[in-house]
């Protein structure tokens, strides 16, 4: 049951010096969209004096996506704009099914992308789709700035790279090979107890040669299994310079199956998650291998705008 949230301040800054210095004050918190902040205070996970509000701060709102280019994505930008875009939608498809699973949808008109991922939120399936198409953050101190990778990014349950005195500004993916296609899909069951695993997700990333015929580069990325999603670099070098056929995609599967640590001692939960990792990896691979194979001359995508 959610409690009533109680009396707070709350401001708005103009830039991001004075953003990150606002934050650094006892019981400040910065925020942009505000979902998961909204939900984490009433279940009374997290108690904050003051809330500093970004949505004000020139030039963080910019998105950009091409496929020749990649994408770019401030901390202000909806998940909404990225679910509209239709080059999300043709290349970074993994990304688009990730935002357009969200549940309740209205959450894609009010939550940003970047919001999303400085949640760190173990059972979200953004970040998921983000390792599959190895995003990169920018890091500011409101002078100076550096870059993140995504699977540097996490830091134990709840934690980040975010330094005292930095604010993520930006978001970045690098744009995909000629005949690449990507793929995310989840496992959900409504839970009888607590304790119960009610979701699995995982994405993938699959670039072929100009002969569609074998895998030059892949990524594999499986989430909700641990405090963040993790790649399976055993899966993905056994699918290097490989057939992109189905008995190469169980292969990986298993792998990646075999390579997830247990979480618990029961061994009918154990079973259970196993199975569904080994189902979701067979089937993002699949996917995005069938979309790299389905993929026309770019040429064809010119006239599209950018």
């Amino acid at each position: 049951m959610g409690r009533v949230l109680q009396p707070l301040d709350f401001i708005e800054v103009c830039s991001v010096a004075e953003a990150v210095s606002a934050a650094q004050a006892p019981g400040s918190r910065l925020f942009a969209g505000g979902c998961e902040l909204v939900l984490s205070m009433r279940r009374g996970a997290v108690r904050h004096e003051r809330l500093v509000s970004i949505m004000r701060i020139p030039g963080l709102d910019v998105f950009t996506a091409h496929p020749k280019v990649g994408v770019t994505v401030g901390p202000q930008v909806l998940l909404a704009r990225l679910a509209n875009h239709i080059w999300i939608g043709k290349r970074w498809a993994a990304l688009h099914e990730a935002i357009e699973q969200l549940h309740p949808p209205h959450i894609r008109n009010m939550g940003t992308v970047i919001g999303n991922v400085c949640a760190a939120v173990n059972y979200y399936d953004i970040p998921t789709s983000l390792y599959a198409h190895r995003a990169v953050l920018t890091l500011s101190n409101g002078s100076t700035t550096r870059k993140v990778a995504i699977e540097d990014f996490y830091d134990g349950p709840r934690g980040t790279a975010v330094r005292p005195g930095e604010m993520v500004v930006q978001l970045d993916l690098p744009p995909p090979a000629a005949d690449a296609g990507s793929a995310f899909k989840k496992i959900y069951k409504a839970r009888r107890r607590a304790t119960d695993l009610h979701k699995i997700n995982a994405a993938a990333y699959i670039a072929l040669d100009a002969a569609k015929e074998k895998i030059i580069d892949v990524t594999l990325a499986i989430g909700c299994i641990g405090d963040h999603p993790v790649r399976i670099p055993f899966a993905e070098a056994a699918l290097k310079d490989q057939l992109a056929t189905e008995a190469a995609f169980n292969a990986a599967a298993e792998l990646a199956a075999q390579a997830i640590a247990p979480m618990t001692d029961a061994a009918w939960v154990e079973e259970i998650r196993t199975e569904w990792i080994r189902i979701l990896a067979r089937d993002v691979l699949a996917q995005a291998a069938s979309r790299a194979l389905s993929r026309h001359d770019p040429a064809e995508d010119a006239h599209l705008a950018y």
